[in-house]
């Protein structure tokens, strides 16, 4: 669950990016370092154990990240460890990235497929969702779930568009009950 704290913190990162024009390479930085603590449990679990002393938690970030991050970026995250928020990084990080999307004028779509879209499928895709919506700058992610029967599924922020087989089904059998307790 995102908190408001998370949203201040992850604004308060965008801030200072901005203001030190490091926007792009901190969106960048904050991207590769999601993937990694998304990825590496023994990381994530190290740097967000409260029965390790801050200071050695610190101390493993910046050993662990001085090449990657800036100390600016380094020192945000002593912040979350400070203020005992270290726990909800990920979620500052994408809320983060979303602030960093919405400056850019990306548009995130999930797209759930009842298999894996090759790349000339997704690249289809995206040409259509560019032309019409108007679009520049698409980012998508194809998630699969093979309970959709057939079809896909679209959600951006603003919009979901569900044209699998079994929301087609669904909606059948409600319009068949309506139509059965009219009957009756």
């Amino acid at each position: 669950m995102v908190s408001n704290v998370d949203n201040n913190y992850a604004a308060v990162l965008f801030n200072i990016a901005k203001n030190k024009n490091v926007l792009q390479s901190y969106f960048t930085t904050a991207a590769k370092l999601l993937n990694v603590l998304e990825n590496n449990e023994v990381l994530y679990q190290l740097i967000t154990n409260a029965s390790i002393a801050k200071k050695e938690r610190k101390t493993f970030i910046k050993e662990v990240f001085e090449k990657e991050l800036d100390q600016t970026f380094i020192y945000f995250l002593w912040t979350l460890i400070d203020f005992n928020r270290v726990r909800e990084l990920i979620n500052v990080i994408k809320l983060f990235l979303k602030l960093c999307q919405q400056y850019y004028g990306i548009v995130h779509v999930q797209v759930t497929s009842v298999y894996p879209l090759s790349e000339n499928e997704l690249l289809t895709l995206k040409q259509a969702l560019k032309s019409g919506m108007d679009l520049d700058n698409i980012t998508i992610n194809n998630e699969v779930d093979p309970t959709l029967i057939g079809g896909i599924k679209l959600k951006t922020n603003a919009i979901s568009i569900d044209g699998t087989i079994r929301n087609k089904l669904n909606k059948m059998r409600e319009n068949s009950f309506k139509l059965s307790q009219q009957g009756e």
